[in-house]
């Protein structure tokens, strides 16, 4: 069953949403890195400007303490290389800053933000967070597909419900970040849409574009969180950059996804 089948308004909603999104990711681009069409490597020295260091959100020197939480995005699911987004942003910062961060990932395969809260009331984690000069994480695409039922026949009321408890977890989830660690930059990685060459792409992509503007209004009421768009780097481009699960990326999306952190932290 389709969710707007035979509603022009919707369709219209839908590509204005679309549009909004893009926007909002090219935005986001250019006003991180006027050059969007360079091609240096990942992690490659820019040169220095007067103002760089002020526009630079981690410590200008000492080893970094970076800290990553959330689910399998996170956990670097689906990259063939064991590495994931998290061990090519690693990587890129050891050779940026020549020395390499030390690096603690949390994250948990299959984890929804009901969980991540829960983890974040351990000792340890709280521990680690208070001294973590970078704090990185993903959360949300578990709650809003593993909680909405079968994805060939999505149930509006269960997504509109997951999309909710999600809005109220990720506040929280923020919040208590921020209380145990006031100055790290905290980096959240929105959503791609793992369905966008299915015929499921029309039910689930409101919701996507929704969750992600969600996302980015609540980070920018908060200090020092950083939302990265990654809807434009799979939009179009699923086969090339989706493991064979056609749900996690691939190491060339992992790679997609950190060149756009890197960027956010220049």
């Amino acid at each position: 069953m389709r969710l707007f089948a035979g509603q022009p308004l919707w369709r219209f909603t839908f590509a204005l949403s679309l549009f909004s999104l893009l926007l909002f990711a090219v935005g986001f681009v250019f006003a991180l890195d006027p050059s969007p069409l360079r091609t240096a490597p990942l992690g490659t020295p820019v040169t220095e400007q007067p103002n760089d260091q002020a526009s630079t959100p981690l410590p200008a020197k000492g080893q970094l303490k970076v800290v990553t939480l959330g689910d399998s995005l996170t956990r670097g699911a689906g990259d063939a290389n064991g590495t994931g987004y998290v061990g090519l942003i690693k990587d890129a910062l050891e050779k940026r800053r020549g020395a390499s961060p030390i690096l603690t990932n949390l994250a948990i395969n299959g984890l929804e933000s009901s969980g991540l809260l829960e983890q974040l009331q351990q000792s340890q984690v709280k521990e680690l967070l208070s001294e973590a000069d970078l704090i990185l994480f993903t959360i949300g695409g578990n709650d809003l597909f593993r909680q909405s039922g079968d994805i060939a026949e999505l149930d509006e009321k269960k997504l509109a419900a997951a999309m909710d408890s999600l809005a109220t977890n990720y506040e929280q989830i923020l919040d208590q970040i921020r209380s145990l660690n006031q100055k790290a930059p905290i980096i959240y990685t929105s959503l791609y849409n793992p369905f966008g060459d299915t015929e499921a792409s029309a039910d689930t992509t409101p919701y996507v574009l929704a969750w992600n503007s969600k996302a980015a209004d609540l980070a920018a009421r908060r200090p020092n969180v950083i939302v990265v768009p990654t809807y434009d780097l799979f939009f179009r481009k699923e086969k090339a950059y989706l493991y064979s699960d056609h749900f996690h990326p691939n190491h060339a999306g992992y790679e997609r996804m950190a060149q756009r952190i890197m960027q956010a932290l220049e």
